[in-house]
């Protein structure tokens, strides 16, 4: 059978059985088959990972679209019906034309084509880094071991060549450093703090040999995929221009790094192998080389859509306010040698769960006193775009909608594998817990959230709910569009986990009992606002929180 044959089947058997499900009323109806039967179509490989831009995203948005008619949601009375469309322009690398050479004296010029990234990605057409370039070990000023690998060299004006990470024990499993900045793929950031103030040209980052990977894309192909472009939403703003937010930081293979010490007789490897030996640093200018990037970026513009429907409210005055429930549908598309980034927890888990929880709202004997949106955003993997473009674009009036609600990754709990994982940034709790992000805005929002924690018996994790967090949990999902409109919202989540952003975030590995427990909380607090009596007030807005 073909794919899209498949797809048509699947979407037509969905909307024909889902009305054997759920016979039981608003609260209760929420089930097991419903989430599972929902999941298994928006977390199968035949949407090749609901990238934004791609066929499978396309094929999502339709399912979507189909279930909002289905279920009897209203459209917003646009002709697009339940479609909200915009346009990201895109610039991607064009691998054809970008190249590294490295230019020894008395040799002919090596020319390179392995993948490199700049970060950020640039956003002219054509950009260029060439200079002296300086060895700098692992790129580490560290008092506290007495280990610096700048004394004695002079970057400023220069390229500097550093490796990630740290000096290593023999078989690159430990640090010899007692110090935890140092480790994993976020020391970058410490280390560009004091790099980038002795005012290089560029930055060379690269996999210590140590690590088994020769780039970027060997370690984090999710990553690579990521970095390999660079979006905004059309007519948002002219960029255009030359860079000016410092020097270049680029992510190179291997390869290169080797290149460019060959003139000194050694590789990586060697020299690694002797900083880590006697715990010094082996950094040097690189004389008689120099380094020419080139960078060609081609544009492109794709057409995205938003899903949007809602329930009008039953009270005559409170009708005219909304409360929306989000969710993100689109994931990381595929790997093309490893496979689908099926993104069942990240974030199938939210999208289906708002399709249970509008049935939920339409089987109560009344509808609830305010309007119920129900916003499936796209585009939030590579920059929030489409919420963002709601926010800026909404299908009802801005000054309408009293509160929103995120549900981004919500089926999942911990297990050993995430116990025993040395991934950095995994926040999921074991158990019930929830972590909840906002009501800082408005004490009657976070009030009605405790009030269904309580109710559903299940313990709120706070500890990411702060804007000044270093992990900025608060701006990293589709809610703080809202939060900028001075709109209110509660963020649920169970939390990141061993499998985030990887092919291993299937459905199988979903914990449905929580999935419920999760889904039904977000319908209760749904529930409380739409029906409270009050003024949803607004008495902390980010309009007053200063830069």
């Amino acid at each position: 059978m073909k794919f899209q044959q498949k797809v048509l089947l699947f979407l037509i058997i969905s909307l024909i059985i889902s009305p054997v499900y759920s016979q039981k009323k608003g609260f209760a109806s929420i089930n097991r088959q419903d989430l599972e039967m929902h999941m298994e179509f928006l977390a199968s490989d035949e949407l090749q990972g609901r990238a934004s831009g791609e066929p499978g995203l396309d094929i999502a948005a339709r399912y979507l679209a189909g279930q909002a008619k289905h279920l009897g949601l209203i459209s917003a009375g646009s002709e697009n019906g339940y479609y909200q469309y915009y346009i990201l322009s895109k610039k991607k690398y064009d691998r054809e034309k970008c190249q590294i050479s490295i230019q020894a004296k008395g040799v002919d010029p090596v020319i390179n084509k392995e993948l490199f990234y700049l970060f950020p990605a640039p956003t002219k057409a054509e950009t260029t880094f060439e200079g002296e370039v300086v060895f700098a070990g692992y790129g580490i000023n560290d008092e506290e071991n007495g280990y610096n690998d700048f004394e004695g060299i002079d970057i400023e004006g220069k390229v500097v060549l550093v490796m990630d990470r740290a000096p290593m024990n023999e078989e690159g499993t430990e640090m010899q450093f007692d110090n935890e900045k140092w480790s994993g793929m976020q020391n970058f950031q410490f280390k560009m703090r004091y790099i980038m103030g002795q005012q290089p040209k560029a930055i060379l980052l690269v996999l210590d040999p140590k690590s088994g990977f020769n780039s970027l894309n060997d370690q984090f192909p999710q990553l690579g995929n990521y970095l390999e472009s660079t979006s905004k939403l059309k007519g948002d703003g002219d960029d255009s221009g030359a860079r000016t937010d410092g020097p270049g930081l680029f992510f190179i293979h291997r390869s290169v790094a080797d290149q460019l010490l060959a003139p000194s007789g050694k590789d990586l490897a060697e020299i690694q192998m002797e900083i880590d030996k006697a715990l010094e640093p082996q950094s040097f200018l690189l004389e008689n080389v120099s380094i020419n990037i080139d960078i060609h970026m081609e544009d492109m513009d794709i057409v995205i859509p938003n899903i949007f429907g809602f329930i009008e409210g039953s009270d005559p005055v409170l009708k005219e306010e909304m409360i929306i429930y989000m969710a993100h549908f689109d994931h990381l598309g595929t790997d093309n040698e490893e496979g689908v980034f099926n993104g069942a927890d990240d974030n199938a888990s939210g999208t289906v769960a708002l399709i249970e929880i509008a049935e939920a709202f339409l089987k109560e004997k009344k509808h609830p006193q305010r309007s119920v949106g129900f916003l499936w955003v796209s585009a939030e993997e590579i920059g929030l775009f489409g919420s963002k473009y709601f926010a800026e674009h909404p299908l009802v009036p801005i000054e309408n909608i009293s509160a929103a609600i995120n549900l981004d990754m919500v089926a999942r709990t911990q297990t050993e594998e995430d116990l025993n994982s040395d991934r950095e940034g995994i926040t999921i709790s074991g158990g019930d817990t929830i972590k909840v992000i906002g009501g800082i805005q408005s004490k009657v929002l976070m009030d009605l959230n405790i009030q269904a924690l309580e109710e559903m018996n299940l313990p709120g994790n706070y500890e990411f709910n702060d804007i000044s967090h270093p992990s900025q949990f608060f701006y990293r999902s589709d809610h703080v569009s809202f939060v900028r409109k001075d709109i209110p919202v509660i963020f649920y989540s169970t939390g990141t986990h061993a499998d985030y952003h990887m092919l291993t975030d299937i459905e199988s590995k979903l914990d449905y009992d929580k999935f419920i427990k999760v889904t039904q909380l977000s319908y209760k607090l749904g529930y409380k606002v739409a029906n409270y009596k009050g003024s949803i007030v607004v008495d902390n807005p980010m309009s007053g929180w200063g830069k």
